[in-house]
């Protein structure tokens, strides 16, 4: 199945005085605004994580959403081409990528993420848990404990609340999710006001 189709119109002189320039000029451009047109997104998201976030804790999800240039591999992974730019939003401290290594090149993995338990220096604290939020999460029981052999009760680490071993599920509360298709016309309209300005202020259609 095919994603949506955007159209863009009336950039065709901007577009001309673009091709001019060398290619790191467009890229600098191009880059610029596609981040300047993701901040409705972000705003969107932001907001949505505060209607979640736990007022009884020091920890923001809204506080750690920010918005990053995708990786080259993890663009063309999800199809993008050589010279493609791409932006996203995201929660820090949830992904990390595998540096470009000779060991993670050889098993395949260089320049892909992996999940991580976040970190408390983000800007919101450890909040790891947005997934569970985001995505919800199905009813479980523990492990047992090999010593013991009695099942392990799970605690809070932040209330101290002993949730025991049968955890029960919870409905997933999405606010990452509607923030892309909810904003799509302002981000098409941000984006094009935002390269034509660029294009517009720069000397002899360079960008600055």
């Amino acid at each position: 199945m095919s994603g949506p189709l955007f159209k863009i119109t009336g950039l065709n002189d901007a577009l001309k005085r673009m091709a001019n320039t060398s290619p790191k000029q467009q890229g600098k451009a191009y880059r610029s605004a596609a981040r300047s047109s993701m901040l409705p997104v972000r705003n969107a998201v932001r907001n949505g994580a505060r209607r979640v976030d736990n007022p009884a804790t020091n920890r923001s999800i809204a506080a750690n959403v920010a918005v990053r240039s995708m990786p080259r591999r993890k663009l063309r992974s999800a199809g993008g081409r050589v010279g493609d730019i791409g932006i996203s939003v995201g929660i820090l401290g949830g992904a990390r990528q595998y540096a470009e290594t000779k060991e993670n090149r050889r098993k395949g993995r260089a320049g892909q993420t992996y999940k991580t338990g976040g970190s408390r220096t983000n800007p919101g604290g450890d909040t790891w848990y947005w997934r569970l939020i985001e995505f919800g999460r199905s009813a479980f029981k523990t492990g047992t404990n090999s010593v013991t052999g009695k099942r392990v009760n799970l605690f809070n680490p932040v209330t101290g609340s002993n949730f025991g071993f049968r955890v029960k599920g919870v409905p997933a509360k999405a606010f990452m999710q509607p923030a892309l298709p909810k904003n799509i016309n302002s981000v098409m309209d941000r984006l094009a006001k935002r390269l034509t300005a660029i294009i517009n202020k720069s000397a002899n259609g360079r960008p600055q």
